[in-house]
């Protein structure tokens, strides 16, 4: 991986080809078809603008992290001291424990992946980046307030909500957003309105700090960051 100069915020910026090859390298012993895709991934996800969300040091709790591409990109760049990845998918979580184990043996850095099905049986630790790429319009919609709230609630006082996934508008880009669930994942999915998850940070008290949207060849992507304030002194 690059050697690059630790930032004390975050970490620097690096090209969107860069990241892919990091990613290609990382994967170079999981199944041919997750380091394609991995690599792939890098290209047309908006993947450096959430990588720099991530503070110095930071502890991370990655919601659906699939094959740990992210906390991989993160762990590779030392970033991070430790996270937590989640999925419900145990195929996808042995790509990433294969991916990262050598990155592991080479820092300080701790990273676990876990199997969960439930957001209920969430590790109940409170982290400094919360983080939920592409993953809530995978909720079913009786579930995602909950499911929000759910996260919101790992987020330590002073700590990121760091909320990325597909555009419902243009439609066109909704649409092709949704022909690729139904590739890859074979899932119908259910998008949650930008505002819907502005009205639910407000609810749990989280702050906006930044709203971003970025086209990707045909895909859309919404990015938001909440911080979830210190408590008052007074």
């Amino acid at each position: 991986m690059q050697n690059l100069q630790k930032n004390p915020d975050c970490m620097p910026t690096v090209s969107n080809w860069e990241i892919a090859a990091s990613a290609w390298k990382t994967y170079r012993k999981a199944p041919l078809l997750t380091r394609l895709l991995s690599s792939a991934r890098t290209y047309i996800c908006p993947m450096q603008s959430l990588l720099v969300e991530v503070p110095q040091g930071a502890t991370v709790f990655d919601i659906g992290c699939g094959s740990g591409l992210f906390l991989s990109l993160l762990v590779a760049y030392n970033v991070i001291d430790y996270a937590v990845g989640t999925d419900v998918n145990a195929k996808a979580l042995k790509s990433a424990t294969i991916a990262i184990s050598r990155q592991l043996q080479l820092s300080e850095m701790n990273v676990e992946f876990i199997r969960i099905e439930n957001y209920r049986q969430w590790p109940v630790a409170l982290f400094s980046v919360v983080s939920m790429i592409d993953v809530m319009h995978h909720i079913p919609p009786s579930h995602q307030k909950a499911f929000f709230e759910a996260a919101v609630q790992r987020v330590q006082p002073g700590g990121r909500l760091l909320y990325k996934d597909m555009c419902k508008r243009p439609l066109w880009r909704a649409i092709a957003n949704r022909i690729h669930d139904l590739l890859l994942a074979r899932q119908w999915i259910h998008y949650v309105p930008l505002a819907t998850i502005k009205e639910w940070s407000q609810e749990c008290g989280l702050e906006l700090e930044t709203e971003s949207h970025y086209s990707r060849y045909v895909y859309g992507h919404e990015k938001l960051v909440f911080r979830k304030p210190l408590p008052s002194l007074g």
